[in-house]
């Protein structure tokens, strides 16, 4: 079977007990894993799925009322500091002229959700249009990462923040620890 090497499942509003473990048994009977982050405050569940067939996503899209998207994505809530900035927000992350992988973008509390393919659009993209739009109002933002991410993007972002490219998934302690069989 095909493997997708990671996916994200959201479930807006937030599941219940029940939803959350339908959802993990059918990650679990197609051999992948689950990663939960529950956001009550944005009435908003995401998971990362490790490890799943196509076929796993086709029965999750079928058999949960989950959104599932066929690759990782990231959720950042941003509020900004001054209201009069959230349509321009809005427009620029959620409008037709906005990144090529921003797949979503939503408002919430007095702020956006804004779900994207790093693959597609970097971090320093997203996070420059952001700061373009609410410059305009001398306004600051508040920041919640929404999503569980692999690894690999875990390293990307730390790496582009701390100007250091040899920070890789491979020179992750935890990780390699992980792998070989010393954590759990």
């Amino acid at each position: 079977m095909p493997t997708i090497s990671s996916a994200t499942l959201r479930f807006h509003p937030s599941p219940d007990a029940s939803q959350i473990e339908a959802a993990r048994s059918i990650i679990a009977g197609h051999g992948g894993s689950v990663t939960w982050v529950d956001s009550p405050a944005y009435e908003r569940t995401y998971g990362l799925i490790e490890g799943a067939t196509a076929p796993c996503i086709a029965a999750l899209r079928n058999q949960t009322r989950a959104t599932v998207f066929d690759r990782p994505i990231i959720a950042l809530a941003v509020v900004p500091s001054e209201p009069e900035a959230l349509p321009y927000l809005l427009d620029a992350l959620g409008g037709a002229g906005r990144p090529a992988g921003v797949v979503g973008c939503d408002p919430c509390l007095g702020g956006a959700i804004i779900e994207w393919d790093l693959d597609e659009t970097g971090l320093d993209v997203v996070m420059h249009v952001v700061d373009i739009e609410i410059d305009r109002f001398r306004a600051a933002r508040v920041n919640a990462l929404l999503t569980p991410l692999p690894l690999g993007w875990w390293t990307r972002i730390a790496a582009g923040g701390l100007g250091d490219a040899e920070l890789l998934p491979e020179r992750v302690l935890e990780e390699q620890l992980e792998v070989q069989g010393v954590l759990d």
